[in-house]
C-alpha cells in the first residue's frame, strides 16, 4: 500500500512539469524560426525569410511587418526561378549546355527546384552524347569533302565517269559545290554523245560543233581528240561513191517531201504559248522548228525550259511533230539525215519522255535499209541496226508500225534480240 501511495504523486508531478514546460518549448521554437528569418535576410534569401516570418504569429516581435516586407520579394524571386527553369529548358533543347547549366543553377527554390537539380545531373551525359554526334558529323563532312576533292580531281584530269561517280554521292555543306561541277560533267558527256551520234551519221560539221562544246567545258577530256578527228574528217575530200541503187529491200512507201515551215513565225507562236503555260502547244511549235533546223538554239532552250516546268508525262498517243518530221526524212530516202536527227532526238529526250521506242525503231530501220542497199556486207552497220531494234523492243508498250515498212526490214526487227 505504501508503494502505491508514492507512485501517484510522482506521476502527477511529471505531468505538471511537462505542462508548465510546454509554453517555454513553443517559445523556443518560435524564436528559432524568427532567427532563421533573420539569417535569411542577412543572406539575401527573400524566399526563406518570407517562409519563416509568415509562418509566425503576426504579433510575435515584428514578424507581421517582416512578412509584409519579404512576401512580395519572395514572389518575385519565385517567378524569376520559374523563368530561369524555362530558359534552361530552351537552352538545353538547342544544345547550349553552358547557358542551361547557369539557368538551372539559378533555380534556388520553388516548384521547379527539384527538376532543375535533376537537369543539372543529366547535363554531363547529354554533353558527351552531343560531342559524339558532332564527331560523327565531322567524320561525314570530311568524307564528303574527300568525295568532292576526288570528283574535282577526276574532272580536271578528264575522267568524267569517275568524276560523276564521286560527285553524285556528295551531301552536306559541299553538296551545292558538287552539284555545280556535276552539271558540267553531265553537259560534257551529253555533248560528247551528240558528237558521236553526228559523227556516226557522217555529219562531221555537227560532230565538230558538239565536240567543241565539250572541249569548252573541259579541254582535258577525250573530246579534244574527238574534235581533232571530226575536224580532220570534215577537211578530208569526200569519196566519190555512186549513189546506192534502190532494191526491193527499201521501204515500200514512195519518197515524201519534208514540208517547210516559217521558222520565225513558229518560234513567235511557241513563245506566246509558253508565256500562257500551254506547254503542249508550245512544245509542238518548237519541235516543228527543230525538225527543220535541229541546231536552232532558241527552240532548244525553250524545250529545255518546258521540260523543267512541265511535269506531265508524254503519252504514247500524243502527237510528236518533231519525230514525225524525222521519220519523214527516212521515208524520203534521206537516211543519213534521218539517222542524225533520230540520234539527236534520242539523246536529248528527258528521262521518261518522248517516243523512244518509235525513234529507235526507225533509226534501226534506216540503218538496216542502208545495210541492204549497200550489198549486205557491212556487218557493223547490221549490228548497230539490230541494237536499235532491241532498244525499241525494251520500251514498254511499243508496237512496231508494219505499214509502209519493207517485209525484209520487219523480219530483221522481229529477229533482233
Amino acid at each position: 500500500m505504501r508503494m502505491t501511495s508514492l507512485k501517484v504523486p510522482t506521476s502527477a508531478g511529471l505531468f505538471l512539469a511537462l505542462l508548465l514546460a510546454a509554453p517555454f518549448a513553443f517559445g523556443d521554437q518560435k524564436e528559432d524560426t524568427y532567427n532563421k528569418g533573420q539569417a535569411a535576410v542577412n543572406n539575401g534569401d527573400s524566399v526563406a525569410a518570407a517562409t519563416a516570418f509568415c509562418s509566425l504569429p503576426a504579433d510575435y516581435k515584428d514578424s507581421g511587418a517582416q512578412c509584409s516586407t519579404y512576401k512580395p520579394l519572395a514572389d518575385k524571386a519565385l517567378f524569376r526561378y520559374k523563368q530561369n527553369y524555362a530558359e534552361g529548358q530552351a537552352a538545353l533543347q538547342s544544345g547550349d549546355f553552358a547557358t542551361a547549366e547557369i539557368k538551372f543553377k539559378n533555380v534556388k527554390a520553388g516548384d521547379f527546384y527539384n527538376q532543375a537539380q535533376q537537369k543539372l545531373a543529366e547535363i554531363p551525359a547529354l554533353k558527351a552524347k552531343a560531342q559524339e554526334a558532332a564527331n560523327s558529323s565531322q567524320a561525314a563532312e570530311t568524307a564528303n569533302k574527300n568525295k568532292l576533292d576526288q570528283g574535282t580531281s577526276a574532272f580536271n584530269s578528264g575522267n568524267m565517269d569517275a568524276a560523276e561517280a564521286a560527285l553524285s554521292g556528295v551531301t552536306g555543306s559541299h553538296q551545292a559545290e558538287a552539284q555545280a561541277l556535276l552539271t558540267k560533267v553531265r553537259n560534257y558527256k551529253a555533248a560528247v554523245a551528240k558528237g558521236q551520234a553526228f559523227e556516226g551519221a557522217k555529219d562531221f560539221q555537227a560532230a565538230k560543233n558538239a565536240y567543241a562544246d565539250a572541249v569548252n567545258i573541259n579541254p582535258s577530256g577525250p573530246a579534244t581528240a574527238m574534235l581533232a578527228r571530226a575536224t580532220s574528217a570534215l577537211n578530208s575530200p569526200a569519196p566519190n561513191n555512186p549513189p546506192p541503187t534502190t532494191t526491193t529491200a527499201a521501204t515500200a512507201k514512195p519518197p515524201v517531201a519534208v514540208k517547210q515551215i516559217d521558222v520565225a513565225a513558229y518560234l513567235r507562236d511557241g513563245q506566246k504559248a509558253l508565256a500562257k503555260k500551254d506547254y503542249r502547244k508550245a512544245k509542238r511549235f518548237f519541235q516543228e522548228v527543230l525538225g527543220q533546223e535541229p541546231k536552232n538554239q532558241e527552240a532548244t532552250d525553250a524545250l529545255a525550259q518546258i521540260n523543267t516546268q512541265d511535269t506531265s508525262t508524254v503519252q504514247a498517243s500524243d502527237d510528236d511533230p518533231q519525230l514525225s518530221r524525222y521519220i519523214g526524212a527516212f521515208y524520203s530516202g534521206q537516211y543519213a539525215t534521218a539517222e542524225q536527227l533520230l540520234n539527236t532526238y534520242i539523246f536529248t529526250q528527258p528521262k521518261g519522255k518522248g517516243k523512244l521506242g518509235l525513234a529507235n525503231f526507225y533509226l534501226g530501220a534506216s540503218m538496216m535499209t542502208r545495210y541492204y542497199l549497200s550489198g549486205a556486207n557491212d556487218t557493223n552497220l547490221k549490228r548497230e541496226a539490230e541494237s536499235k531494234f532491241s532498244d525499241a523492243k525494251k520500251v514498254d508498250g511499243f508496237k512496231a508500225p508494219k505499214d509502209f515498212i519493207s517485209p525484209k526490214i520487219m523480219k530483221a526487227f522481229e529477229e533482233a534480240s
